[in-house]
């Protein structure tokens, strides 16, 4: 093993200005790049799938239960809260979650303008944590424990085109006969990327929507279910409709924005295709290198075998080398593909225009499984497409290759 290593490092290491030292640079960038490209591919798709449905969630449950009601305005028929529902939703390993909310359609009039908005009525059970990363001034609603919250947070969208401000008090009409109207403080601004919500969706306290429709603290507009794993999206469906009552209706977020989870799905069936085609393009960069090499080295060969070397010697110190061509592609694409995803990770050097893509800077997420996999598919492919031309050798003849220069 130590005479096959030798020797393929003084093949490997050619004098400076050959051509096959040429290659085997070209060989180590071309798998570098190819890897490098995977990594960002991957780190940037997930990233993005992973920051689309962040926001998506940060504004309803995975699953929304409702009073069954063919009847599609915000004016909602109230639902009779069930503690024995929810008691046996959070007893489920997969639900992370439940709470109530409720939905009230209304017109804020300034001395400017008069805008159509829709509140979102939340209570004290709803989780917070991923919609406050989409604040960007103020802060989350302080509820009240003896009447309703006067907070609300609006999008930087809506305030921006109404010139309004943290902590200015607006006044909101209530869509209903007789009307109603209230004056609320905005406490925060949120921003998602996201038309669905920005454009006309505000954040209040489900007491405010219960007075305005003579609510008891009974009666919610719905139940939002919040997943440990969307993945366990269907199954634990079906575990909640077997579970709520009769008459109400059960809808999957992937449902009620198919539109934007199939987009999603067919990022996925993309990327398999640009995989395909980058470890295409690496294989033939290998083979072809190795190829030069070979010929370059037939002399080589031909010397090896008249001093008594075998095919399976001479074989096993090409793919050597070619291994070795491969691993320091491997290590240098990596390391400069992670050095990328740490400085957009952190630094956020590439900005998005969030009325396109949702978000205003390319996101990455870090999923170190799949990266290894990654490399683990590049290299093992990459390694039995090595032995096609190596294979070569054992049908050079020593003479001829001798007499070869």
């Amino acid at each position: 093993m130590q005479s096959i290593s030798f020797i393929a490092s003084k093949i490997r290491n050619p004098e400076k200005g050959s051509f096959s030292a040429l290659v085997s640079k070209i060989t180590i960038a071309g798998v570098a790049s190819g890897i490098f490209v995977m990594i960002i591919t991957f780190a940037i798709l997930f990233g993005f799938k992973e920051n689309i449905k962040n926001k998506i969630f940060s504004f309803g449950g995975h699953i929304l239960i409702k009073n069954y009601d063919l009847n599609e305005s915000y004016e909602e028929k109230p639902i009779k809260i069930n503690p024995y529902f929810i008691k046996k939703c959070l007893q489920n390993q997969e639900i992370k979650s439940i709470n109530t909310y409720s939905l009230k359609a209304g017109l804020i009039k300034t001395n400017t303008a008069v805008h159509g908005i829709v509140i979102k009525g939340i209570g004290m059970d709803f989780d917070a944590t991923n919609f406050s990363k989409n604040i960007i001034k103020g802060r989350f609603i302080n509820f009240s424990d003896s009447s309703y919250s006067k907070d609300i947070l609006i999008s930087k969208k809506l305030a921006d085109k109404l010139l309004l401000s943290i902590n200015q008090e607006i006044l909101i009409y209530f869509v209903q006969n007789p009307p109603r109207v209230r004056k609320l403080k905005i406490s925060g601004i949120y921003e998602s990327g996201m038309e669905e919500f920005d454009d006309h969706i505000l954040i209040g306290d489900l007491q405010l929507i219960r007075k305005i429709n003579n609510w008891n603290d009974s009666l919610s507009g719905g139940y939002e279910v919040f997943l440990k794993n969307m993945n366990s999206i269907d199954s634990t469906s079906r575990f909640v409709y077997n579970e709520m009552d009769y008459d109400l209706s059960l809808e999957k977020i992937t449902d009620k924005f198919s539109y934007i989870f199939d987009w999603l799905n067919l990022l996925d069936q993309n990327v398999v295709i640009f995989l395909t085609l980058i470890i295409i393009v690496a294989c033939f960069n290998i083979v072809s290198s190795i190829i030069i090499i070979i010929m370059e080295r037939t002399q080589t060969i031909g010397i090896l075998k008249a001093l008594g070397a075998s095919d399976g010697m001479i074989i096993r110190i090409f793919y050597f080398n070619g291994i070795v061509l491969i691993l320091k592609g491997l290590l240098i694409g990596n390391f400069l593909a992670i050095l990328f995803c740490l400085l957009q990770y952190y630094l956020k050097i590439i900005p998005l225009d969030s009325n396109n893509y949702y978000m205003n800077y390319v996101p990455i997420a870090w999923d170190w499984s799949f990266f290894i996999l990654t490399n683990l598919v590049l290299f093992v492919i990459t390694s039995l497409v090595l032995l096609i031309p190596i294979y070569s050798v054992a049908r050079i003849s020593p003479v001829d290759s001798i007499k070869f220069s």
